[in-house]
């Protein structure tokens, strides 16, 4: 069977994921639009700051009239419980609450459908996971960072590459970029660099700046694939679906995705509902 690849035949992507829906986040998409850069945010939709009082912490939410800014292309809306309660500590009927309560509100507000999400307070069982499939989510972020760039084998239990304050970024972003895998525990030729964390944590550490040098260094590469969380969690979904003939060179696409392989260096692309000979 021929490799898979990202859209266009590259085999890198970078993403963000930044929790809560706080103030700082309106800075954060302001320089995710400056470099080029798309991310997903994780929304409580149950809390918010009343309009027309002025952010006085370091954790405020938006107000609902400054969510719009969700709005702008390049980021996605996920659920992150309805009042960001803990997964692991509620009853079953209020834990569907948060996960379908967040996805409903969010999905009427928006206009878009919901499909991702990040644990509240990292914390999650077997019974959450399950619910939230139940639900309809098709990913979940969970708090374990383990520097790996290889795509996860449970969507549902995601591991990001590192969270922005991680000492070990610097040389995580030079490994990516440079096209090594420092951590290859779940090989695969394809990486995905993963950042995440919570944009009060810039004003807090007064680290903005670091923020910026990274998206800078990543910003603009014309090997990278650029995309929210969803969109590689989808497209490396529809790339698990993909059929092939029992010598591996008739490859059919069963899904609505189109998908690209690599054919000893060219890119092969597989269109939704197409059978090719590779």
């Amino acid at each position: 069977m021929l490799p898979i690849t990202f859209p266009n035949g590259l085999k890198k992507a970078f993403t963000l994921s930044y929790d809560d829906g706080c103030y700082d986040d309106l800075r954060l998409i302001e320089m995710m639009e400056k470099y080029g850069v798309r991310g997903t945010f994780n929304v409580s939709s149950g809390i918010t700051r009343p309009e027309g009082q002025e952010p006085c912490g370091s954790w405020e939410r938006l107000t609902l009239s400054e969510r719009q800014a969700y709005r702008r292309d390049g980021v996605e809306v996920a659920v992150h419980g309805q009042t960001h309660r803990d997964f692991t500590r509620i009853s079953e009927p209020e834990l569907i609450y948060e996960i379908m309560g967040d996805k409903q509100a969010l999905e009427s507000e928006f206009g878009c459908l919901v499909r991702g999400a990040a644990y509240p307070y990292g914390s999650f069982n077997d019974l959450s996971v399950e619910r939230l499939k139940n639900c309809g989510i098709k990913y979940c972020r969970t708090v374990w960072s383990d520097h790996s760039m290889a795509l996860p084998s449970d969507w549902l239990r995601l591991r990001p590459t590192a969270h922005h304050n991680d000492p070990e970024l610097p040389g995580i972003i030079d490994s990516f970029i440079s096209g090594q895998q420092p951590a290859p525990d779940r090989p695969s030729a394809l990486k995905m660099l993963y950042i995440w964390g919570h944009t009060p944590e810039f004003r807090r550490d007064g680290n903005w700046q670091m923020m910026e040098d990274y998206l800078g260094r990543l910003a603009g590469r014309d090997d990278v694939w650029y995309a929210t969380n969803l969109e590689i969690c989808e497209y490396a979904l529809a790339a698990n679906a993909l059929e092939y003939s029992a010598d591996g060179r008739i490859v059919h696409n069963p899904t609505a995705k189109t998908v690209w392989l690599d054919d000893r260096g060219n890119a092969v692309k597989v269109e939704p509902d197409e059978t090719v000979g590779v």
